[in-house]
């Protein structure tokens, strides 16, 4: 099992680096660009060049990119949808550029008003027109919510049924994230929970597509589909859980 952080990248990737091996990270986790802003500055050749090659001579496999916040497949606005899909393609470029196995992706509202299956319909199609825009091997990770308002994604079934319309499953991988599983009703602190939970995993796609785990506590009560992140050990999962 790797074990890492995900690093901020301020300062450059010799920065994000020294924060990772700082924390004696195994693997690491980080954003290509500001999380909650559409626009992005380029990448510095030499010094992307560097950091794909620092990495792999240190072993700090495997690496992971996480998808700006914005990004929305799961929407009925056009507009939003194709800027998203545009949006992800890119940084499937960019991972690919740092030596990325992976993007992890929200995958977004429906509004009050939608229809979660047809949003889970159309982030299948963002995510394959992306995957094939793209053109690289880089992997998307589909990760779980917690269920906040109109959000999809946040169970096993809706993450499979992603995979089971997609036209590249063997493309798609699951981050799964113990804050988010928490709050949507899934009791961690207990064996019986977790039991409950990687289950739905295994028959919704399968546990080995399981590549990344984000361990967070929960500041959230159980089912309460808030997603409010927490320190190991200090939230409600606890630390035995």
């Amino acid at each position: 099992m790797r074990i890492g952080f995900h690093v901020q990248t301020a300062g450059g990737w010799r920065k994000a680096l020294e924060r990772g091996l700082e924390r004696r990270c195994t693997t690491l986790q980080v954003f290509t660009s500001a999380p909650v802003q559409w626009a992005r500055r380029k990448l510095d050749p030499e010094e992307t060049a560097w950091f794909a090659e620092r990495v792999a001579a240190l072993d700090l496999q495997p690496l992971f990119v996480h998808a700006a916040y914005l990004l929305n497949l799961a929407t009925a606005d056009r507009a939003l949808w194709r800027k998203s899909r545009d949006s992800l393609a890119e940084e499937l470029r960019r991972a690919d550029e740092i030596g990325a196995c992976g993007v992890v992706l929200h995958l977004g509202s429906v509004g009050p008003d939608g229809d979660p299956e047809d949003g889970l319909r159309r982030v299948a199609r963002g995510v394959d027109e992306a995957l094939e825009a793209a053109d690289k091997g880089v992997k998307v990770l589909l990760e779980n919510c917690a269920g906040q308002g109109s959000l999809v994604g946040c169970t096993p079934a809706a993450l499979g049924m992603v995979v089971d319309l997609s036209r590249h499953p063997e493309r798609l991988q699951v981050c799964l994230d113990t804050a988010h599983a928490f709050a949507r009703g899934y009791a961690l602190h207990t064996p019986e929970g977790l039991d409950q939970l990687l289950r739905e995993c295994d028959a919704a796609f399968g546990l080995e597509r399981l590549a990344l785990v984000h361990a967070n506590d929960s500041k959230s009560e159980l089912g309460s589909c808030v997603d409010r992140h927490w320190h190991i050990g200090h939230g409600k999962i606890g630390r035995e859980g």
